[in-house]
């Protein structure tokens, strides 16, 4: 039923579109693929494809029943709607710095601005966990799978320069090594959020925090 909604919604789209000659763009293609690669490329994605999210559900109600999942970058997974079966959250272990460091394939980051953390828990070998008193700092490995998901809506995500704010509560989710959804935790909902990466390691800043200071940890 959804799908014949969504055809019906995109041919009736297509009769009030005028889509005029497309212009030889050859020298420009070629200019481009000979360009240097950004290293923000995933971010210039991410907002694309929010965008893209935004027109689509201004088009109809079976567009919008039609359009769930957003964009996966920086092993974040950004959606509208959780899977229908979330699992319960994963184990976690309390462990020192220097144990943390060899069970890491990735070298962890200590900012300056935060200095050494309170706590600090791991997770499947995989993802690492920061706490600084109500301030925790995620690092995980963003290159190979996604560890993170998060529930927001098209206006919740703001590109600063090469890093992401979210100003808003969403909730979130930890997506195991199976590609499983799981509950973080008790409640399960995150507070103004920044998410950057640093080499191959992305980095999740979370808390009651401003975007300024938020932007001032992450460049220490």
């Amino acid at each position: 039923m959804i799908d014949k909604q969504l055809e019906a919604a995109l041919r009736d789209l297509n009769e009030r579109i005028h889509v005029p000659e497309p212009p030889d763009i050859t020298a420009a293609v070629l200019t481009r693929i000979n360009a240097p690669r950004r290293k923000n490329r995933w971010l210039q994605a991410l907002i694309g494809a929010l965008t893209a999210f935004a027109i689509a559900f201004a088009v109809s109600p079976a567009v919008r029943a039609g359009v769930q999942n957003l964009l996966e970058f920086a092993g974040v997974e950004f959606r509208t709607e959780a899977p229908q079966n979330v699992a319960p959250p994963l184990p976690s272990q309390e462990v020192s710095l220097d144990e943390a460091r060899k069970q890491m394939p990735f070298e962890i980051h200590l900012p300056k601005e935060l200095g050494q953390p309170d706590k600090i828990t791991v997770h499947e070998g995989r993802f690492v966990t920061l706490h600084y008193g109500n301030l925790r700092l995620d690092q995980f490995d963003g290159t190979i799978r996604s560890a993170i998901g998060k529930l927001i809506h098209g206006e919740g995500v703001e590109q600063v320069g090469d890093k992401v704010w979210i100003p808003s509560p969403h909730r979130i989710f930890y997506i195991d090594r199976n590609g499983e959804w799981r509950n973080a935790g008790p409640h399960g909902t995150a507070g103004q959020t920044l998410v950057w990466q640093r080499d191959q390691v992305t980095m999740r800043l979370e808390g009651d925090l401003t975007k300024e200071r938020a932007l001032k940890i992450s460049e220490s």
